[in-house]
């Protein structure tokens, strides 16, 4: 009896349910972290033999740089967002949910780019890591800018960084 009291009226048993229920959603979230990596990887290794190749090809120098350069722009993007999927900390969790709680408004989309932009990730590795140009990233910080309520001259990554440590 005194054990359901002090677990909110839940009795060992449900707890030890619950707790097993966590621990394969967190098996199965590792699991797919894993094999997102993966494929990130092959993808990543993809490209650079796909570079390599083309590197190797004898044609109009001006279109092998075009092409070359899209392959680097590519293995940038993978890596990049190789690096944003690691550094998810239990902070930036913390910091999420009260960032969703004080801006109820914000979307999926929005949340992430907040999260980049307090860990110091400029517009151009953000733009890169989303599949947006540089331009649409700036649309996206503005509308942001509008819907976290600052005013016209108050820095995102400073209300954002201020709001961290909250």
């Amino acid at each position: 009896m005194k054990v359901k009291s002090e677990n909110g009226g839940k009795s060992v048993h449900s707890l030890k349910k619950e707790l097993s229920e966590l621990q394969e959603k967190v098996a199965y979230r590792d699991m797919e972290l894993t094999r997102v990596s993966t494929a990130i990887a092959e993808k990543t290794g993809k490209l650079r033999k796909l570079f390599d190749q083309i590197t190797a090809l004898d044609i109009d120098p001006v279109l092998k740089n075009k092409m070359t350069d899209s392959c680097l722009s590519l293995i940038e993007t993978e890596t990049i967002e190789k690096r944003l999927d690691v550094e998810m900390t239990e902070m930036d969790s913390v910091f999420l949910s009260k960032l969703q709680k004080k801006h109820p408004a914000l979307n999926q989309r929005e949340m992430q780019i907040a999260l980049l932009v307090k860990l110091n990730y400029d517009t151009k590795d953000i733009a890169l890591s989303l599949g947006i140009t540089k331009r649409g990233m700036e649309s996206v910080r503005y509308k942001l800018h509008k819907k976290l309520g600052l005013e016209k001259h108050q820095s995102i990554k400073t209300y954002l960084s201020d709001f961290a440590i909250r």
